[in-house]
């Protein structure tokens, strides 16, 4: 029968007659990040260029198992940034609109300097 572990547990349901298949994370792609410097744009094209590792993951969830991957992020200067925004449109949010349409100024000027 469908029930969590520990409830088939406590009506003795014998281990090795339970199903419990684990979530599952694997890395599909994982280049290097790019050490790249300022002024050396000419000799990379810009897909040769890495800001992220690992690039391509895979996870198959399982109810309230977490699973947990670590992410590396390194700039490569004199690069575009793109900058993107999840943000819920209701009423409710309508106070806080205004400053997100201005965290990405402030975010250049920051990163500018």
């Amino acid at each position: 029968r469908c029930d969590d572990l520990a409830a088939l547990k406590n009506k003795g349901c014998p281990m090795e007659d339970i199903e419990n298949p684990r979530g599952i994370k694997q890395v599909l792609e994982n280049r290097e990040v790019t050490n790249r410097k300022k002024g050396a744009a000419e000799k990379l094209r810009p897909e040769a260029i890495t800001q992220i590792q690992p690039q391509k993951l895979s996870l198959h969830l399982r109810v309230g198992e977490p699973q947990t991957f670590s992410l590396t992020f390194k700039r490569a200067e004199d690069y575009p940034i793109d900058l993107y925004y999840l943000m819920d449109l209701s009423y409710s949010m309508k106070d806080d609109l205004e400053n997100v349409k201005s965290l990405g100024t402030a975010l250049m000027l920051e990163m500018e300097k």
